[in-house]
């Protein structure tokens, strides 16, 4: 008896003219969701359409199959996608052939040359004759089976092992992770649709954090790692090693059976915490002066170092915790920031804080903490030099039994917001099992836990108070 294992699944190879992905884009998926967004420069794109003139070698794409109905299939490209884009974009004529004097050589009329500006015999040639090899990978065709699903991503996962790729984007392709997911679905440029099967760009689940704060460029998959990062510090509760590795390392180890297109993560603590830190870190920034001057490519120039803007969201995250952040606290943690990275900027050499801070900027956990030392020490001088007082929070957050039923008879039983709005007495009213303790003075700008802090809420008033007075 041979030895002949079942094959997972088929293919076939085949030529296809490249002009049939700009005619029938609509009938491919180039960008799947464990793709990477689109990183080839203009010259890398123009040096592929000039090996196409020079007829040079050129590796062949991989596609699958997916049959939508029992009608009609769309081709999901796995890999291949710079090579689809590069020609789609030239015969949308939004890319023009290189200067080359190779292509002179050919024919002179080439170089810089739109396809639309190219004569017809040329365009003709081009019509007909270049083709990209393909690799059609049938059997795996139904676009909602996770077992496909999964392989596919695999088969690109495979692929992309001898390529330079960062772990990032590598990572990307697990798409039956849930933290990878969650990353996506916060810091992606796009989100992906398996019910429609389709690309969704922009992503509109985006935080604004990535969108308006530090909207820099996400080619190589930069804002991932960085949610990826601030996830980590999250977990760890503080300084932690967040190199790429250790996020890999994460995706990997979040892998479910029924991962694909599960957000379930998002409803972990860790991941609420990081989420209502970004809140926070945008709510610093949000009204940044340097916003103003239409600098959105490149962001607010505090935060365009990574390991910079580390150490501002463990600052943040630790003045929100321990301290009443107040109007005037959270403009002084903006000032700050621009008033400490102009030093690390342009270390003096007398500057001895700053100088270590700019020597400490790796991602390992002892280098973090160092950092997170500094940064807390020179907020805390320019708070005492501005004189701004930081008020410690009251340590215990809730009021105890005791205290509860102590308020709840001082006021009454009655809703001291009600009153307030002038409503009748008994409206007023709260029963026992819907009454909350609210502090005066909220606990967030330093409200303490005593019973002169304490009021009748009722639940509505207390939902709509907030953290305001």
């Amino acid at each position: 008896m041979a030895f002949d294992p079942r094959p997972e699944y088929v293919y076939k190879n085949v030529e296809i003219p490249v002009k049939e992905f700009h005619e029938y884009h609509d009938e491919y998926v180039t960008r799947p969701a464990y793709q990477r967004k689109v990183v080839w420069d203009k010259n890398q794109q123009q040096s592929l359409l000039e090996s196409l003139f020079m007829r040079y070698f050129i590796p062949g794409i991989v596609i699958r199959e997916v049959r939508l109905t029992d009608t009609n299939t769309i081709r999901e490209v796995i890999d291949g996608q710079q090579r689809i884009i590069t020609v789609q974009r030239f015969f949308s004529n939004q890319l023009e052939l290189p200067a080359s004097e190779r292509l002179a050589e050919i024919d002179p009329r080439l170089p810089s040359s739109k396809y639309r500006n190219l004569p017809a015999e040329i365009r003709r040639f081009v019509d007909r004759y270049f083709k990209y090899e393909a690799t059609i990978i049938q059997n795996l065709d139904e676009p909602l089976n996770d077992n496909h699903r999964k392989t596919a991503s695999d088969i690109f996962w495979r692929l992309q092992q001898g390529e330079s790729l960062n772990s990032m984007e590598k990572a990307h392709s697990r798409i039956s992770s849930l933290v990878r997911n969650f990353l996506v679905k916060f810091a992606g440029d796009y989100d992906f649709d398996y019910e429609s099967y389709g690309e969704v760009n922009p992503n509109p689940h985006r935080h604004i954090f990535f969108v308006s704060t530090r909207p820099r460029t996400n080619s190589r998959m930069q804002h991932l790692a960085l949610l990826g990062r601030f996830l980590l510090l999250e977990r760890a509760d503080g300084p932690a090693s967040i190199g790429d590795a250790q996020i890999a390392s994460l995706i990997e180890k979040t892998q479910k059976e029924d991962g694909i297109g599960n957000l379930s993560f998002e409803e972990e603590p860790v991941a609420k915490a990081t989420l209502l830190n970004l809140n926070r870190f945008h709510k610093v920034f949000h009204d940044d002066p340097s916003l103003e001057e239409d600098r959105y490519e490149v962001g607010i120039p505090a935060l365009k170092n990574e390991y910079f803007t580390i150490s501002c969201y463990l600052l943040i995250r630790h003045l929100w915790q321990h301290y009443a952040v107040t109007e005037e606290v959270r403009l002084l943690v903006r000032d700050f920031a621009h008033a400490f990275f102009n030093r690390t900027d342009g270390v003096e050499a007398e500057d001895n804080n700053a100088r270590d801070f700019v020597e400490n900027s790796q991602q390992d956990s002892a280098a973090i903490a160092e950092r997170d030392q500094i940064i807390r020490h020179e907020f805390f001088t320019f708070a005492k030099e501005h004189d701004q007082d930081i008020i410690t929070k009251d340590s215990r957050r809730a009021f105890n039994e005791a205290e509860r039923i102590a308020i709840y008879h001082r006021d009454r039983k009655r809703c001291q917001k009600c009153i307030e709005e002038g409503k009748p007495d008994k409206e007023c009213i709260v029963p026992w099992e819907q009454f909350e303790a609210d502090h005066v003075l909220p606990h967030s700008q330093g409200g303490q836990t005593i019973l002169e802090n304490g009021q009748v809420l009722c639940r509505i008033h207390n939902r709509s108070k907030g953290a305001t007075v």
